[in-house]
């Protein structure tokens, strides 16, 4: 069995994909496996999976379209790796990314999620900023997911917790990260590991720029804060503190 296994999701995002399949083939890491999860992509997505599948070695999965929750579901029900994460068809991996995580997890063992800092590219690839995340507050996650995009957790945790929850687009991640830290500690790499891609049609944009969707997702907010609202609060004026420093700093704030 590899030691990481490393899942895919992609829709309609065919422009960007082959980046990010070259920065997954580009790991220092070998010791991996790739699941493609093609969430219902009617774009050239199918196309470039069929011709990367002749150079280098993946598992693919080819569904109907459901979402970012049950895409990564699918993906990770066929993983075999001791070590899990997935990254974005739009953003890229820079070649360490595998590497340092897991290198932390192996040396913290009471440590059950690792992240790292990262990069803010934009549609053509130019540097936008350097984000210099927060080190690990479980308080400050409740307010703000400062994790973002470049992490890696042990199986045991998906053992325990389950999967992505259907319900929470656009939080998914947020609200499994909280789940996570629920159990266990975190900790934080302080290295810039990847590069998330700000774009007009990423997910995250379009989720935030639908106005028939409330700010808030009504499950994660029963999850998480409602049931919750004397840590809520307290979460709340932390993250403002946070955010306050930063800015004597001159710092960007991670978002």
């Amino acid at each position: 069995m590899p030691k990481i296994s490393v899942v895919l999701p992609s829709y309609n995002q065919a422009q960007y994909l082959p980046l990010a399949l070259d920065a997954i083939a580009s790991q220092t890491c070998r010791d991996f496996e790739l699941i493609v999860v093609d969430d219902g992509s009617t774009d050239d997505t199918p196309r470039i999976l069929d011709g990367y599948g002749k150079r280098m070695p993946f598992d693919r999965i080819t569904q109907e379209n459901r979402g970012l929750p049950e895409a990564l579901n699918a993906g990770f029900a066929r993983a075999t790796g001791g070590y899990l994460t997935w990254t974005s068809s739009d953003n890229v991996a820079l070649p360490r990314w595998l590497e340092r995580l897991a290198a932390e997890l192996d040396r913290s063992p009471d440590v059950g999620m690792v992240y790292s800092d990262w990069q803010d590219i934009d549609e053509k690839g130019a540097l936008r900023r350097e984000v210099r995340t927060l080190n690990y507050d479980p308080l400050v996650l409740l307010r703000h997911n400062y994790i973002r995009a470049s992490f890696m957790y042990r199986r045991e945790c998906r053992d325990e917790i389950g999967g992505y929850d259907p319900r929470i687009r656009y939080q998914e991640d947020h609200d499994y990260w909280l789940r996570i830290a629920s159990r266990w500690r975190m900790k934080r790499v302080p290295e810039v590991l990847y590069q998330y891609r700000i774009h007009a049609t990423a997910l995250s944009a379009t989720g935030r720029a639908d106005p028939s969707l409330p700010k808030e997702n009504p499950v994660f907010w029963r999850k998480h804060r409602a049931s919750r609202p004397l840590r809520w609060w307290y979460a709340k004026q932390k993250w403002l503190w946070v955010k306050w420093m930063y800015m004597l700093r001159g710092q960007d704030i991670p978002r």
